[in-house]
C-alpha cells in the first residue's frame, strides 16, 4: 500500500506544479516535493521516467506482462500518453514484452532504450510519446 501511495504522490507532484520538483530517495522509494527551481534537484521528464522505472522495474515488468496495472499506468502518465490511449499502450507493452525484457537480467536502461525504440517505430505512438 505504501508503494502505491508513493507512486501516486510521484505522479501528482510531477503533474501538479511546474514550481515543484520531485526528489526520490532510491533507498526507500519515497519522494518529497521541493519548491523552486534548484538546478541540482531538478529532474526533467526523461530523468523522472528513468528514475521511476529504476525504482519500480520489477513492478513494471509484472504489469507489462499482464498488460495492465497501476505502475504501468503511472509510466504511461510520465510518458504523457493520453488517458484514452493508455489501454492501447498497455496492450503494446504486453505485445513487446519479450523485446522489452529479453532476459531476467534486463536493466532499466536496456528496457527504456527498447521501449523508446519500439514506440518510435510504431505508427500508433511514433515520436509523440518517445522518451526523448
Amino acid at each position: 500500500m505504501k508503494s502505491l501511495l508513493n507512486v501516486a504522490l510521484i505522479v501528482l507532484l510531477i503533474l501538479g506544479s511546474s514550481a515543484c520538483t520531485v526528489m526520490i530517495d532510491p533507498s526507500s522509494g519515497s519522494s518529497a516535493a521541493v519548491a523552486g527551481n534548484n538546478s541540482a534537484a531538478f529532474m526533467d521528464r526523461q530523468q523522472q521516467t528513468a528514475e521511476f522505472a529504476r525504482v519500480n522495474l520489477e513492478r513494471l515488468k509484472q504489469d507489462m506482462a499482464a498488460g495492465q496495472g497501476e505502475y504501468l499506468s503511472s509510466l504511461a502518465t510520465l510518458l504523457q500518453i493520453e488517458p484514452g490511449r493508455q489501454p492501447e499502450f498497455f496492450a503494446f507493452t504486453q505485445e513487446k514484452f519479450i523485446t522489452l525484457f529479453p532476459s531476467d537480467q534486463t536493466t532499466t536502461d536496456e528496457m527504456l532504450t527498447a521501449l523508446n525504440r519500439e514506440l518510435r517505430a510504431d505508427p500508433r505512438f511514433g515520436v509523440h510519446v518517445a522518451l526523448n
